[in-house]
């Protein structure tokens, strides 16, 4: 068996952050009221900022297989094109559709040729 090694791990992460205070301002409210919850789990959970894959009109900038494939781009450079991949691996428990699958959506998105493609979606 030949070895292999992980040399470089990229992350993307869509538009810019939004603050727990803007949060219902990008999402909006549930029944034109404010979250009685909301500050109870946001203190609890402790995150302060997230990052959404939609516009200030709710429209979707990216779904899921084009964020990986943002991800995958970044791990690019000049010492390695996205033409060098040989294996697309995917998870997610969220695909964007059952078919193609994500991975096959993944390698759609990089229009890097020919590659061996795997799907893992639950």
């Amino acid at each position: 068996m030949k070895d292999v090694y992980i040399t470089r791990v990229a992350k993307f992460l869509p538009n810019e952050p939004v603050s727990n205070d803007e949060m219902e301002e990008k999402l909006g409210v549930i029944n034109g009221a404010e979250s009685k919850a909301r500050r109870i789990v946001l203190r609890n959970n402790q995150i302060t900022t997230r990052y959404y894959a939609i516009d200030q009109d709710g429209n979707v900038t990216h779904n899921n297989a084009q964020l990986a494939k943002e991800a995958i781009s970044l791990l690019c450079d000049d010492s390695f094109k996205s033409e060098h991949i040989e294996l697309i691996s995917c998870g997610t428990s969220s695909p964007d559709q059952i078919l193609p699958s994500h991975a096959a959506m993944v390698h759609g998105f990089l229009q890097n040729g020919n590659v061996e493609v795997k799907s893992a979606s639950r």
